[in-house]
């Protein structure tokens, strides 16, 4: 599910992301970012975020974000043709964009709407204390997601543990819902981050998830004894409803290294940083997974960021996951998420950064961004993905 997905990315951006361990005052920003997520069959997903970080104090800063997706109605009914009857761009569009998938069985438009906010405390430099609350609704779909995040530095600020524990609290009342189910998820995350060296940072992670209740998305149907996926619109005796296990356990290491070079082949490291992630993932549907990431930010300018990425992605299929499914089958899907995979994704960004002087009333231009990605499925799904971002400083 899209819930899952999204909080399985923002731990392993906690795990990720390049910062000197240690508080110390954050800048007060307002962050506005647009995406455009262009699906090779018409379907085109518009996605606007706002977000405010405010320092209240040297340990105290509060941040709030929305997010909004707008998804357009280009889905037909169902999805892929022929014998392909999983391979639909649904999946695609949560696990791409973070919108629904609703619209790849029901046709129509969709809109999510995503709300955060949370504080962040540092407590005598002892120990920092992270609370967010997460709310977010589409037309099938509501989660809310409290989480909460305990930072401890050791060894003078060189090693940084960080242990995060959330719980998905989720509505699903998909197209072929009788009435609304729900699903509840305990996610548990333990992070370490050491400095190497003044110029290279790494990180190691555990995350798991633990999840019960209706496992489904209640917006497909399952075509039993080969019957094509695109005729089934209504329930019948041949398209019938998903049947996921009532439980999904899952886990995932991660390990990422980041470092920066003053020099280097003939100036193309010079003023750079690479950055290496790599995960692993496993869960009790027997899927697995594997995710190689790298990325490259180089300064053009003391105003220019260039940043150069590449990540691959593949995974096993669902044990119960079949071409062709009966009557007796007792566990049955049509869902691409749980089809054996790769993804392919590649990025370019430019980040400008504006000069610093004194704005209007104390706000300034802080920074300019644009991104160009594309992503392939080998399911036979690909995306253009556009971002433009503005970050106002104050």
């Amino acid at each position: 599910m899209a819930a899952i997905k999204r909080l399985t990315v923002a731990l392993s951006a906690l795990l990720v992301i390049m910062a000197v361990p240690g508080k110390g005052l954050a800048e007060d920003y307002a962050a506005v970012q647009t995406y455009i997520h262009g699906f090779d069959n018409g379907v085109t997903v518009y996605t606007g975020v706002f977000a405010l970080n405010k320092d209240l104090d040297l340990d105290t800063s509060t941040y709030f974000k929305y997010n909004v997706d707008l998804i357009n109605p280009s889905f037909g009914e169902g999805g892929g043709g022929g014998g392909d009857s999983l391979k639909s761009t649904g999946g695609s569009v949560a696990a791409v964009s973070g919108a629904s998938s609703a619209v790849s069985a029901g046709g129509g438009s969709d809109t999510r709407h995503d709300l955060t906010a949370g504080i962040t405390h540092n407590f005598n430099n002892i120990i920092g204390v992270e609370a967010y609350y997460d709310y977010s609704r589409e037309k099938d779909y509501v989660s809310n997601t409290p989480t909460i995040t305990l930072k401890k530095d050791l060894f003078d600020k060189n090693t940084t543990l960080t242990i995060g524990y959330s719980r998905n609290m989720d509505t699903i009342s998909g197209k072929f819902v009788d009435t609304d189910k729900s699903r509840t998820t305990d996610n548990y995350f333990v992070g370490l981050t050491q400095v190497l060296s003044p110029f290279t940072i790494a990180q190691i992670g555990y995350s798991r998830n633990n999840s019960r209740g209706f496992e489904s998305e209640g917006i497909r149907l399952v075509p039993l004894n080969g019957v094509d996926i695109s005729t089934c619109t209504d329930k019948s005796a041949t398209c019938v409803d998903e049947a996921h296990p009532g439980t999904r356990s899952r886990e995932a290491v991660l390990f990422g290294v980041n470092h920066y070079f003053l020099d280097g082949l003939g100036g193309v490291l010079e003023r750079a940083s690479v950055k290496l992630n790599l995960r692993y993932y496993k869960d009790d549907w027997k899927i697995r997974s594997y995710t190689g990431e790298i990325e490259y930010n180089k300064y053009l300018r003391d105003d220019l960021i260039l940043r150069l990425g590449y990540r691959y992605y593949t995974q096993t299929k669902a044990y119960f996951v079949k071409d062709i499914y009966t009557v007796s089958d007792a566990l049955k899907t049509s869902s691409p998420q749980l089809l054996a995979l790769d993804t392919h994704l590649v990025d370019a960004k430019l980040t400008y950064l504006f000069p610093k002087e004194e704005g209007i009333s104390g706000v300034r231009l802080g920074s300019a961004e644009a991104k160009y990605a594309y992503y392939r499925e080998s399911i036979g799904v690909s995306a253009h993905i556009v971002m433009l971002a503005l970050r106002l400083v104050f």
